[in-house]
């Protein structure tokens, strides 16, 4: 085995094992919350949503894609990738299924920056990658800080030294995202910040309504602070696709707050489920995204076939001729995805 391949078989395999530790995780925290009050949490979180919560997920979430999209491409714009607002909405939308389904909530970004697609323009040569990541990077960075910057002034009162912790991991994310974004103007930095508080506002409005639909005894005016601490505690890539460490942040903020904590753990499952329901459109992009790709990887695979059948050797002295006339001839890449 090369070198090559040792790498890429130590990177697959690095790759599994967190997918797998982020999965045991979930699994570990819902385990306890089923130890402590059983699954009627869960079963209230399915339960008590009313239908006219679908819509507003749908709204909402719309919203919160939207103003990442702009966010994304505000920042792009100043590392010389050009990309329009329909496309962009299209990869964010995506992005948000794939980050919904999968470990970690990152994997639908990474293949927002990786993305090969002719619906952005790159200006320059080899390190349009690198580009490609950095304002992927950057974006999501701004969000988080904003999101923990929400929570780190809400906890504040309740618990100062975590809320302190928050706002110092909003500078730690500003910090590292300000070598992404320094090629900004002083008004697309203010563009980005007010996109990153617009879209944190349509999520904490989500959180907030679901409190108050699946938890009603819940004060309104204490909806939106605990929906802060659940959705910072979402930006923690730990869990699968953001659930466990939603939950628990949202237990111990209701419990902080005194509350009963399993009151959190359904209002945050529900909002799980609505915000996965509003991200629906993702997988209908991917699927016409990747059906074409998927129908060229058949094309080229069924011209190799047939060009092989047509060198194949009509007899056993033209085998030989053709088989070292073969040897050296490579087969076509596949389009990859």
């Amino acid at each position: 085995m090369s070198i090559d391949q040792r790498t890429e078989s130590s990177r697959r395999g690095q790759t599994l094992f967190f997918a797998g530790l982020q999965v045991a995780i979930t699994v570990g925290i819902f385990g306890f919350f089923v130890s402590q009050w059983g699954m009627n949490p869960f079963m209230d979180a399915f339960r008590l949503l009313p239908f006219w919560s679908i819509p507003a997920a749908a709204l909402l979430g719309g919203i919160g894609v939207l103003t990442q999209a702009l966010r994304w491409r505000v920042i792009a714009r100043h590392h010389q990738i050009s990309i329009g607002v329909g496309p962009a909405v299209a990869r964010c939308w995506q992005a948000a299924f794939l980050n919904g389904v999968l470990p970690g909530g990152l994997a639908g970004d990474a293949l927002r920056a990786a993305d090969d697609s002719s619906d952005a323009e790159v200006d320059g040569g080899g390190r349009a990658l690198r580009r490609a990541f950095a304002a992927m990077a950057a974006e999501r960075l701004m969000g988080t800080a904003v999101a923990f910057i929400a929570a780190g002034l809400t906890l504040l009162t309740l618990a100062p030294l975590i809320g302190l912790a928050s706002l110092a991991i909003a500078g730690v994310a500003v910090v590292v995202a300000w070598r992404w974004l320094k090629p900004l103007s002083r008004g697309d930095l203010i563009r980005v910040i007010l996109l990153s508080a617009t879209g944190w506002a349509a999520f904490a409005a989500l959180f907030a309504s679901t409190i108050q639909a699946v938890t009603p005894s819940i004060p309104l005016a204490w909806a939106p602070g605990l929906a802060a601490v659940a959705i910072a505690g979402m930006s923690v890539p730990l869990g699968f696709g953001g659930w466990g460490p939603r939950e628990a942040a949202a237990a111990w903020a209701f419990s902080m707050a005194g509350f009963a904590p399993h009151f959190g753990v359904t209002a945050s499952i529900s909002y799980g489920l609505l915000a996965l329901a509003s991200t629906l459109p993702g997988a209908i992009i991917l699927a016409l995204r990747l059906i074409p790709r998927l129908q060229r990887a058949r094309r080229v695979r069924e011209e190799r076939s047939s060009e092989r059948s047509k060198n194949e050797p009509q007899d056993g002295r033209t085998a030989g001729r053709g088989g070292g006339r073969n040897r050296g001839q490579k087969d076509p890449i596949e389009p990859a995805f």
